[in-house]
């Protein structure tokens, strides 16, 4: 009998301790911060084409400035991606503005972008655009000639 009471006692005691000093609750974790759910691709290099292949360079410099400006806050720092990309010919003639970038001097981004544009982006793309559409003839199924007449029109 005295066994068994001891055992009331102790589990009383346990009890009531648990009461008295519970153990501490448990912080709720912090959210991690909100990131750019987005992931894009990194632009494919770019080697010197001009045309079609500068253009698309151009598009995905920009689509990774837009997307996460968190990483571009600086112009210099949108010429430098750029030029991460380059190589050969593109790579010689962008090299002003990365001696720029090197030596801590402003770069405005949307000058490179200009100077890039005359130097690798088809001038004449309108006039070849009016010239394969007066030579444009369906020699196979209709959808490849209305793709092909679609992607000259949108062009001019």
């Amino acid at each position: 009998m005295l066994k068994r009471l001891i055992e009331e006692v102790g589990a009383c005691l346990n009890t009531t301790a648990g009461q008295q000093h519970p153990a501490p609750a448990q912080p709720n974790p912090t959210p991690a911060p909100a990131s750019n759910p987005m992931v894009l691709a990194k632009p494919q290099p770019l080697n010197g084409t001009q045309g079609a292949a500068a253009e698309v360079f151009v598009g995905q410099i920009g689509l990774h400035a837009v997307t996460y400006p968190e990483r571009f806050p600086y112009d210099t720092r949108k010429v430098a991606f750029a030029f991460s990309f380059m190589k050969y010919y593109a790579a010689t003639c962008s090299q002003p503005y990365l001696e720029k970038v090197f030596n801590v001097e402003p770069v405005v981004f949307n000058d490179f972008l200009k100077n890039f544009r005359s130097s690798f982006f088809d001038h004449n793309r309108q006039h070849c655009a009016k010239t394969a559409l007066r030579n444009l003839r369906q020699t196979g199924t209709v959808s490849a000639y209305t793709q092909d007449f679609n992607q000259h029109t949108r062009t001019m």
